[in-house]
């Protein structure tokens, strides 16, 4: 038997168990695995544990997508951190490429998944309080936020 034989439940199943570099890797073998990878009940929890994964176009926003956790703490990272002054030009860069990557992400987080229920920022020292706060209104299902190690998150938010 062919794996492409099995059923759409057996094949989203299957798909569960992989990780998103391989869903992707297998989603593009023919059409019928790649409308698997493209089912929204196979995206119900997503997490991220480097920047560059926010690039990828290895997972699948939308109104399934119940958690999302973005975590990472690298030495580039605690750079953006830092109070502005205190960085050299290059890191200056480094940090505002960071900010718009995290910030049009979740842009499009707040655009595309209205049922999210759990949202982890750790180590996020890119996000905003104008980037939450348009997160807090555009899910309005959200029950958890964990912030944690995000300096640019001030007590208005």
């Amino acid at each position: 038997m062919h794996i492409t034989q099995l059923n759409r439940e057996c094949l989203l199943h299957l798909f569960s168990f992989l990780d998103k570099d391989s869903r992707k890797s297998l989603a593009r073998t023919c059409p019928q695995l790649r409308a698997v990878f493209e089912d929204p009940a196979l995206w119900p929890l997503l997490h991220f544990r480097s920047l560059a994964e926010l690039k990828k176009d290895n997972f699948l926003l939308g109104p399934a997508l119940r958690s999302l956790s973005i975590c990472w703490h690298s030495s580039r990272v605690q750079v953006c951190s830092v109070e502005d002054w205190l960085k050299s030009t290059f890191q200056r860069s480094l940090c505002s490429r960071h900010e718009s990557l995290v910030n049009d992400f979740l842009l499009q987080v707040c655009d595309r998944c209205p049922n999210l229920a759990s949202v982890t920022l750790s180590g996020c020292g890119h996000v905003t309080d104008d980037c939450l706060a348009r997160l807090l209104l555009c899910c309005p299902r959200l029950r958890a936020l964990r912030l944690e190690n995000c300096a640019r998150v001030t007590n208005r938010t």
